[in-house]
C-alpha cells in the first residue's frame, strides 16, 4: 500500500514538474516572437518535441540533403556529378562529414569501391588520382634501371583488373630512352600513357601477342583523340636537323572500350606501328602532324583495327605528311582511312558496317599513291579531293549486299591522279551504281577500269577521263 502510494505521487510530481517546464517553453517562445499562437491551437506546449542536435544543416522538411550515387564507382574511377543525385535523409546516425554538395564531390576519385545507393564520406576521396595507394598492385618498387629493355612484370601485377595507369606513368617517366616488354596478360588503364618525343628520352612499347592494353570501364578523356597510348605527347622539340624519334609501338592488343582510341602519335619522327590488334576504337590511329613541319614520317605495318560501330568511328587517321601504310585491315568503322599528303598505302583492306550510311573506305588529300587497295560496302569506296595527285594503281571497290541506295567507286571534282588498272564489283540491285564520279577538265586519266558497264549510271565519268585524261600528273610536283 505505501508503495503504491509513493508510485502516485512521485508520477503526480512528474506531472507538475513537465507542466512547468512547458509552460517555462511556451512563455520564451512567446517572448521571442509575438505572434505565437496559443496552447489552444498548437496543442499543449508538452508535446511538442524539441528539434534533434545535429552539425547538418536541414531543410524545410527537418532532413538532410545528402548525396549519394546512382551507380557503383570502383577504386580509381573520376567521379562526375552525373553519377550522383540527392535524397533527405533523417540527420539521426549520419556521418558528420557525409557530403552534402554534389560539387565537392565532382572531379573527385574514390579511394575505395563505392555502390550505387551509398552516401559518400570526405576521407574516400581525393583530388589528385597519384595519391591513390597502389603498393598491392607493385612487386617491387618503381626506380630508374640501367636495363634498355625493362619487364613490366618485374614491377607490376598483370591481371588484377585494377588501374595501373598511375605505376605505368612513373615507370615511363623514371626510365626514359628505354623500351618497356608487356608479357601475356591483361593490364588495365583509366587514362592515356604518355611519352616525349625528344629523341634521347622517347620510350617504346613491345608487347607480346597475348598481352591486352585495355581501357578502364571509366575512361578519362584526355581530349580530342585520348588514346591508349600518346607517343610524344609532350616535349615536342624534334626536327629534321636532329635523329629521329625512333619509337615504336609493336604487338599486342589493344582494347578501347568502344570510347578511347587506340594509339595517337602526338609528335615525332621516324616512328613504327606494326604487329598490333586494335579492337572497339573510336580513332584505332592518330597520326598529328610532326615536329618537323607538316612531316610526321610515320610507318604502320601488319595491323589490325575494329572500330566501335558508330558513325564517326575512324580506323586509321593521318593529319601528318610523308607517311607509310601496308597490310592494314580495318572494320566496322564510319570511315576507314583518312590520308594526307606524301603517303604511301599499298595492300590495305577497309570493310563497312551493315546498315551505316554515308560511309568512306578511303578518303585521299593531297599527294597519294595507293596500290591493291579493298574497299567493301562503303557508300564511297574511294572519295579524292580534287587538289589530290598521285597515282591510284589495281584498286577495287566491292559491294556484296543492297544496302545503300548509291553506290560510287571514285569519287572527286576534277580528276587530277592517274587511276591504273581499277575495278569495281557492284552488287546488282536496285541502286545507282557509279564508278566514276566527277566534273570534266581535270588532268588526270583512267587506265584499263574494269566494271560491269550495263549496272553503271548514265551520270558515270569514266568515258570521258578515259577519252581525254591523256596528262599524268608530276609524282611530286
Amino acid at each position: 500500500m505505501i508503495k503504491n502510494i509513493l508510485l502516485k505521487n512521485t508520477s503526480c510530481l512528474l506531472c507538475v514538474l513537465l507542466l512547468a517546464l512547458g509552460s517555462f517553453s511556451a512563455c520564451n517562445s512567446k517572448a521571442d516572437d509575438e505572434n505565437f499562437s496559443d496552447a489552444t491551437d498548437s496543442g499543449s506546449a508538452s508535446e511538442q518535441i524539441p528539434p534533434l542536435e545535429t552539425k547538418h544543416q536541414l531543410n524545410e522538411n527537418g532532413l538532410v540533403d545528402v548525396v549519394i550515387l546512382k551507380k557503383k564507382v570502383i577504386k580509381g574511377q573520376k567521379i562526375k556529378t552525373s553519377d550522383l543525385k540527392i535524397i533527405e535523409l533523417s540527420p539521426e546516425n549520419l556521418p558528420i562529414n557525409v557530403i552534402t554538395d554534389r560539387s565537392f564531390v565532382n572531379g573527385k576519385y574514390a579511394l575505395c569501391d563505392l555502390y550505387e545507393g551509398d552516401y559518400i564520406i570526405g576521407e574516400w576521396l581525393v583530388d589528385d588520382k597519384a595519391k591513390i595507394p597502389y603498393s598491392h598492385l607493385v612487386k617491387k618498387e618503381i626506380e630508374c634501371v640501367e636495363d634498355d629493355y625493362i619487364i613490366v612484370t618485374d614491377f607490376l601485377k598483370a591481371n588484377t583488373g585494377e588501374d595501373l595507369c598511375v605505376p605505368l606513368q612513373e615507370l615511363i617517366d623514371k626510365n626514359p630512352g628505354r623500351t618497356l616488354y608487356f608479357p601475356d596478360g591483361e593490364y588495365v588503364i583509366s587514362r592515356s600513357l604518355l611519352t616525349t618525343s625528344e629523341p634521347s628520352e622517347s620510350t617504346s612499347f613491345h608487347f607480346s601477342s597475348s598481352a591486352v592494353l585495355k581501357a578502364a570501364d571509366y575512361w578519362e578523356s584526355g581530349g580530342s583523340h585520348s588514346a591508349l597510348i600518346r607517343l610524344g605527347a609532350y616535349k615536342k622539340v624534334n626536327n629534321i636537323n636532329m635523329p629521329g624519334s625512333n619509337f615504336f609501338v609493336m604487338g599486342g592488343i589493344f582494347d578501347c572500350g568502344g570510347i578511347a582510341d587506340g594509339i595517337a602519335i602526338d609528335a615525332g619522327r621516324e616512328t613504327l606501328i606494326k604487329d598490333v590488334v586494335i579492337v572497339n576504337s573510336h580513332y584505332g590511329i592518330y597520326v598529328t602532324q610532326g615536329t618537323n613541319g607538316s612531316s610526321s614520317d610515320t610507318d604502320i605495318d601488319d595491323v589490325t583495327v575494329i572500330g566501335n560501330g558508330k558513325f564517326n568511328s575512324v580506323g586509321i587517321c593521318f593529319a601528318g605528311d610523308d607517311n607509310t601504310i601496308t597490310n592494314a585491315r580495318i572494320s566496322n568503322v564510319g570511315t576507314g582511312m583518312m590520308l594526307s599528303n606524301h603517303t604511301f598505302v599499298s595492300s590495305c583492306t577497309v570493310e563497312n558496317v551493315p546498315g551505316m550510311k554515308n560511309t568512306i573506305g578511303f578518303s585521299i588529300g593531297g599527294n597519294v599513291h595507293m596500290s591493291d587497295c579493298v574497299s567493301i560496302n562503303f557508300d564511297t569506296a574511294f572519295n579524292i579531293i580534287s587538289s589530290a595527285k598521285g597515282c591510284v594503281k589495281q584498286c577495287t571497290a566491292l559491294w556484296t549486299n543492297d544496302e545503300s541506295e548509291k553506290r560510287i567507286a571514285f569519287s572527286v571534282g576534277r580528276l587530277q591522279m592517274l587511276m591504273l588498272g581499277c575495278r569495281a564489283e557492284f552488287f546488282d540491285g536496285n541502286c545507282e551504281n557509279i564508278f566514276l564520279d566527277a566534273i570534266e577538265d581535270g588532268s588526270g586519266g583512267v587506265v584499263a577500269p574494269s566494271f560491269d558497264a550495263s549496272l553503271v549510271s548514265e551520270n558515270d565519268m569514266t568515258e570521258y577521263y578515259l577519252e581525254n585524261g591523256t596528262a599524268v600528273p608530276d609524282m611530286f610536283p
